[in-house]
């Protein structure tokens, strides 16, 4: 278990009072930024035990942060919202039709996908303030609803669909470059391929899988639809250990840190911290420490 960071377990109070949706690292120093299903945005470093309210709308239960990480673009069922961190200033805009996903190209792009929609738009940066004339482009090419969006570099997109198919974009262009096929089920998760090439079929889940992340060691690990934590060796493609969350709080999300720290989040709104060396919190009497009690399947 330490070779994957694991070593220590260590429960926080419940932060929220709804289920988690997304973690995020904030800043360097194991910032979090946190997003529910009904609640505002909360941020604060977990050693702290200290998580304050972000000025965003509790009708936006996911989001997306840029990479200098000063500007949150949130996502609700029928609404986008622009927040500028430094600023503080808040931008929503509404649509007609629900919204699956989100991709973001700073000054210039932000682009949408929806399972109701086979397409997916893409509009201009400036369309989403006071004042601007609405320019919008699309890419045509799936024959279902677009799920999972993956921006890659600031002209390339990967786009996962319900038509089991993946789809590689040139946004410039609007062209598909190209499809890739295998998958027997919706695509909900994506991470960049280098290759464009299948080399290996990763087999363990037992239904869809709602998130993958790269550990700093190069491991993939991956959550899935039973909230079991799957961390798999690249090069054998062999699941090395599978991790499961207790049976009436289900993990929702998790978060592998820049310092190799797992942070999952569950539907009861609780976090937890998965460390290889033991932390030191502010109020240490609030924290339950356990070592080595995770669940190994």
């Amino acid at each position: 278990m330490s070779n994957f960071g694991l070593k220590y377990k260590y429960c926080l109070d419940k932060i929220f009072d709804r289920c988690i949706s997304k973690i995020e690292e904030f800043d360097d120093n194991e910032k979090l930024l946190i997003s529910t299903f009904g609640s505002k945005m909360k941020t604060g470093r977990f050693n702290q035990l200290k998580f304050d309210l972000v000025n965003v709308p509790e009708d936006y239960v996911y989001f997306i942060l840029n990479k200098k990480k000063d500007i949150i673009l949130a996502i609700g069922k029928k609404q986008i919202g622009i927040y500028l961190v430094n600023s503080k200033l808040f931008y929503p805009t509404y649509f007609s039709k629900s919204l699956s996903f989100l991709a973001l190209i700073v000054n210039t792009y932000i682009i949408l996908s929806s399972t109701e929609a086979n397409f997916i738009e893409i509009k201009y940066w400036d369309n989403f303030f006071p004042g601007s004339i609405i320019n919008v482009k699309h890419l045509v090419g799936h024959t279902d609803g677009v799920i999972y969006l993956c921006v890659v570099g600031d002209d390339y997109l990967l786009s996962g669909s319900r038509d089991a198919t993946i789809k590689y974009w040139k946004i410039s262009t609007l062209e598909c470059i190209r499809t890739f096929v295998g998958h027997k089920g919706f695509v909900t998760s994506l991470m960049f391929l280098k290759t464009g090439e299948c080399f290996k079929t990763l087999i363990g889940h037992k239904n869809l899988i709602y998130d993958i992340q790269e550990t700093r060691n190069a491991e993939i690990v991956s959550l899935g639809m039973y909230a079991v934590l799957k961390f798999w060796n690249i090069e054998t493609g062999t699941c090395m250990l599978s991790l499961s969350s207790e049976i009436n709080d289900r993990w929702s999300c998790f978060r592998i840190l820049e310092s190799g720290k797992l942070v999952t989040g569950s539907q009861a709104g609780k976090i937890q911290i998965w460390s290889d060396e033991q932390i030191v919190f502010e109020y240490q009497e609030k924290i339950c420490q356990r070592k080595k009690s995770c669940n190994i399947l």
